[in-house]
């Protein structure tokens, strides 16, 4: 076991004679009680469907994540300033068992693409460990663990820093101690990289990272994720939450992903529109782009959607603040009349219900304008119950296309003579 704990190493240890903090003995028993907690947890008994986390298998996931940062310090204590991410993944997947390979095509469960039950369904199974180098601000070196818990799995993101030629923690972000499954940082977990403001001009010389995760369920495709914008603190484990949002989302269809650019961030994921269109739209396009001041005051911008359809139907879930952001200033007042009270009903019912439709999407004379229509109604909860309804006006929404994405300009109850171009959107085309 020594003997191959030290082939292991090799790869890391290249540097260890100049520095003092390297030390092989401590990375192999750190190794070793992370795959003891690992074996421990795998034990935990969960029933089918369970949402909930036992007190007991809580506190052993936050012993494994204490054992995995250890493990991790232990092992950038040997590795040089230049130290390739790929070994050091790979090392830290070999000493830790880490990143099986995929099972078997018969073995996946084919209704989410993910891996099968028998295989994700027992806490602690599935370790996978992965070790990047952020393009974006020098320096830096991340790794990712995720460990399978039920109906999914909880992650956590370690952030060293080279200072004096040695790799040094800066900042540890993970869940809070599990009381159910949707406390973990699930079925994804994304991060964005900011250089500090320095690099763009200004006095603050601090990186920054947008970290996105998704939030694992047993029964729903359709879940919530969060945003934290975070910065280095005092305390590694303590990082500075500059901003932080929480929205819904779409499981499995389409892969999430988060970039930066500069002073601003952006994360693509699905969303659903039923709310707004239950007979004919089931997911849509989401854009959140953010933009960061010198005062570290984070604004929605655009893009917010990747069509004119998709931008209306994200202005009227998003808060006002954001919408406002993109809507004309001479109408906003009236803007805000339509965007407050779309969702609610002309006048409150328990046995009704609002519900809308989609109109066509017309170009308009005015290049690069267009007319989206939403059609709304009231309904009867009980349908064996019929009776005769008043329609409510539908609404044409203006907006103008531009370099970063729409801005919305009015939305009267009667169509513009002007858009009268074909239907660029059919029903079901999102």
């Amino acid at each position: 076991m020594k003997r191959l704990s030290w082939i292991l190493l090799l790869p890391l240890a290249a540097s260890c004679p100049a520095q003092n903090q390297c030390n092989t003995s401590i990375l192999s028993q750190a190794a070793a009680r992370t795959l003891a907690l690992e074996k421990e947890l795998k034990q935990t008994k969960v029933d089918a469907m369970d949402v909930t986390v036992s007190p007991a298998a809580a506190e052993r996931i936050t012993q494994l994540k204490d054992a995995l940062s250890r493990t991790s310090d232990a092992a950038l204590a040997c590795a040089k300033p230049s130290v390739d991410p790929n070994e050091l993944q790979k090392s830290l997947a070999r000493l830790l068992h880490a990143n099986a390979p995929e099972p078997a095509i018969s073995a996946v469960n084919s209704n989410d693409n993910r891996r099968s039950d028998e295989v994700l369904g027992v806490y602690g199974n599935d370790l996978q460990v992965q070790v990047t180098r952020p393009t974006s601000v020098a320096g830096i070196i991340e790794i990712q663990y995720s460990t399978s818990i039920a109906c999914g799995q909880d992650s956590m993101l370690l952030v060293y820093a080279i200072h004096g030629g040695t790799w040094t923690e800066e900042l540890r972000w993970q869940s809070p101690p599990l009381k159910g499954i949707s406390d973990a940082f699930g079925d994804f977990l994304l991060t964005a990289f900011l250089p500090g403001l320095s690099a763009l001009g200004g006095g603050d010389t601090k990186w920054r990272v947008a970290v996105a995760h998704g939030t694992s369920w047993c029964t729903s495709r359709f879940s919530h994720f969060r945003i934290d914008l975070l910065a280095p603190g005092h305390d590694p484990a303590s990082p500075e939450i500059l901003w932080n949002t929480a929205r819904g989302y779409s499981r499995f269809t389409f892969d999430p992903w988060l970039k930066s650019s500069g002073n601003t961030f952006e994360l693509r994921l699905n969303d659903d529109c039923m709310m707004l269109f239950s007979d004919n739209c089931f997911e849509r396009r989401v854009i959140y782009r953010y933009s960061i001041d010198g005062d570290d005051h984070v604004r929605r911008v655009g893009p917010i959607a990747i069509n004119a359809r998709g931008f209306v139907e994200e202005w009227l879930s998003a808060p006002w603040s954001e919408s406002m952001v993109l809507s004309v200033v001479e109408a906003a007042p009236e803007l805000q009349k339509v965007h407050d009270q779309f969702f609610e009903l002309p006048k409150p019912s328990d046995d009704h219900f609002l519900s809308h439709s989609l109109g066509p999407v017309r170009a308009c004379a005015v290049p690069g304008t267009f007319q989206v229509q939403i059609n709304s109604k009231v309904e009867k909860i009980d349908p064996r119950k019929p009776e005769k309804l008043t329609p409510l006006p539908s609404y044409y929404f203006h907006l103008r296309e531009g370099k970063d994405g729409y801005m919305m300009l009015s939305a009267p109850t009667e169509p513009d003579p002007t858009c009268s171009g074909a239907n660029l959107m059919p029903a079901g085309k999102e």
